[in-house]
C-alpha cells in the first residue's frame, strides 16, 4: 500500500513539476479523470524523470485505443463476428462522423509524435492541453453516442445469436 502512495504523490509531484515547467493550463485532477493518469502509472509501476513525455504517451495510448476500435467499426475484421455485428449498426452518415472523429484524434496524435522526433517541449503543453479540451468537447460525447447505439445494437439482439441472421 505504502508504494502505490509513493507512486501516487511522485505522480503529482512531477506533474506539478512539469505544469509549472511547460505552463500547463489543465488539472491534474481533469487529466487523470479523462485519461486514468494514476491507473497508468500505477500499471507501470514507475514514474518517469520525464513525465511529460510518460504522460503524453498516457495520452496517446487512450486515444489510439479507442482510434482502433471505431477503425474496427469501420472495417471489421471479418474473422470476427463480434466485429461484423458491431460494424452493421453504423450508416453511411454515421459512417462519415466516426472517420472524422477518428482523422481529428489522430491530427492530436500526430502532434506528439511531431513534438517528441523535434523534441519540442514548448509544444508539449499545448498537446497536453488540447487533448484535454478534445477528449472533454468532442471526443468523449461522441464516443458516449457511439457506444450508445453499440450496446443498444447488441440489447436488440440479445435473444438473436449473432451470425444467425
Amino acid at each position: 500500500m505504502a508504494e502505490k502512495w509513493d507512486l501516487v504523490e511522485q505522480t503529482k509531484y512531477q506533474f506539478n513539476k512539469i505544469k509549472q515547467e511547460l505552463g500547463i493550463q489543465t488539472t491534474f485532477e481533469e487529466l487523470d479523470s479523462a485519461f486514468s493518469i494514476q491507473d497508468a502509472v500505477l500499471n507501470t509501476g514507475f514514474v518517469s524523470d520525464r513525465f511529460s513525455r510518460q504522460l503524453s504517451a498516457i495520452i496517446v495510448d487512450k486515444l489510439m485505443s479507442w482510434n482502433n476500435y471505431l477503425h474496427s467499426l469501420l472495417m471489421p475484421n471479418p474473422q470476427s463476428m463480434i466485429n461484423m455485428h458491431e460494424s452493421k449498426a453504423f450508416n453511411k452518415e454515421e459512417r462519415k462522423n466516426i472517420i472524422n472523429l477518428i482523422t481529428k484524434s489522430m491530427g492530436i496524435v500526430s502532434q506528439n509524435t511531431l513534438n517528441t522526433l523535434a523534441k519540442n517541449k514548448s509544444n508539449e503543453a499545448l498537446f497536453i492541453d488540447n487533448s484535454y479540451k478534445f477528449w472533454t468537447d468532442e471526443f468523449r460525447p461522441e464516443l458516449e453516442k457511439i457506444m450508445k447505439k453499440i450496446h443498444e445494437n447488441w440489447d436488440n439482439h440479445k435473444d438473436t445469436p449473432i451470425g444467425i441472421n
